[in-house]
């Protein structure tokens, strides 16, 4: 039953993820009628950023009750009232609040970096965005050097050179390329805009670990009550305080600065098609995320790390399908393609080196605590 349970959250993993990805790009792919009558393309970056944290939130209802039920078990084995005296009801509840204050901290950095992915993914394709986001692994480093004064292993250092190299053939196929959407004309300034966004936003995602690397380690919450909240605490930031400031913004609409929410509810409500990807959208990051904390119980955070790197190829694959399936969307393989997949394979051999240098720190650590045990001795 344990061994069922491990290979579907695997499997959900990576399907759940893939279609995160895939049809993060798709909606922008669609086009509705808009608040003015004229049809347009669903370019609506911060629609779908309150999008992920309404997903992420709909984990907290199911993190409460297991956290209740956990709480009964315990009380029913120990003999002890199953109702929670008002003393204990009330140091939970300062506990509880808490924990939520320090979680505005990796909800921030959150936020700032999903608005600049979805911003740049406007101008590139899934497959480019999801292998660009191997990049955080360097601000990772460069954060765990400065603010956590760590060192790095040799490993570390080589699998980071990977990580540049890859990264930067990556790029450079997609310039090349100039191939950005399926269904419109994206420049080289664009493409070049959108991989600069979502580079950037590797740097607050990096910000964002090393935050709840410093600050989260005593908070007593399951990692799917961190994820509900963290959904929630964004669903009330990006809806109830962004969408009437981007509302009243200037610049173009879509582009991240000004959005009009009113033009949102109008494209959507307008568009079954529209609504039917939105909703299954949705549900697929409930279902990511649900499936990526049972991964990091039964197989830590390493393994999801791997998993995670493997899931780039099957969005890759999803686009491709997708354009030679004769659904006008996803992408096409084009003379730079085979440039991209070298720099995907180095990317992944970064990912695997790097991850290789934790254990050799491990290792060192140990090492050290023996001799200072047998210099004791």
């Amino acid at each position: 039953m344990a061994d069922n349970n491990k290979a579907g959250s695997i499997a959900g993993l990576c399907i759940f993820g893939t279609a995160v990805s895939t049809i993060a790009k798709i909606v922008y792919e669609l086009q509705s009628v808009g608040l003015d009558g004229e049809i347009h393309y669903f370019h609506k970056p911060w629609a779908m950023t309150t999008l992920m944290f309404l997903g992420m939130s709909t984990c907290l209802p199911v993190a409460l009750w297991q956290q209740h039920q956990e709480k009964q078990a315990k009380k029913a084995e120990a003999g002890q009232p199953l109702l929670a005296t008002p003393q204990e009801a009330e140091e939970d509840r300062k506990k509880e609040l808490k924990d939520i204050a320090m979680l505005t901290i990796p909800t921030t950095f959150d936020l700032a970096s999903t608005m600049l992915m979805n911003v740049g993914l406007l101008y590139v394709h899934a497959s480019v965005y999801q292998m660009l986001r191997g990049a955080e692994m360097l601000f990772a480093a460069l954060f765990s050097v400065t603010v956590l004064r760590r060192t790095l292993t040799k490993n570390h250092k080589l699998g980071l050179m990977c990580a540049v190299a890859g990264v930067s053939v990556v790029g450079a196929a997609s310039l090349m390329s100039g191939d950005g959407s399926a269904t419109q004309q994206i420049s080289q300034d664009q493409i070049a805009l959108g991989m600069g966004l979502i580079l950037a936003s590797q740097a607050l995602v990096a910000a964002q670990n090393t935050a709840e690397d410093m600050f989260m380690t005593d908070m007593n919450m399951s990692p799917l009550k961190v994820v509900g909240y963290e959904g929630l605490l964004g669903l009330l930031f990006t809806a109830g305080i962004m969408a009437p400031i981007t509302y009243h913004l200037p610049g173009v609409e879509g582009e991240g600065l000004h959005e009009n929410f009113l033009d949102t509810f109008a494209m959507i409500s307008n568009s079954p098609t529209l609504q039917t990807v939105l909703g299954i959208d949705m549900v697929m990051f409930m279902a990511y995320n649900l499936a990526g904390v049972l991964v990091m119980q039964h197989s830590g955070v390493l393994f999801r790390t791997v998993l995670e790197t493997t899931r780039t190829l099957f969005v890759w694959m999803g686009g491709l399908a997708l354009f030679y399936g004769g659904f006008g969307l996803g992408e096409s393989w084009n003379p730079y393609s085979w440039m991209q997949l070298g720099g995907f394979g180095i990317l992944v051999a970064g990912t695997f080196i790097y991850r290789r240098g934790y254990a050799d720190a491990k290792a060192e650590e140990k090492k050290l605590e023996e001799e200072f045990a047998a210099v004791a001795a």
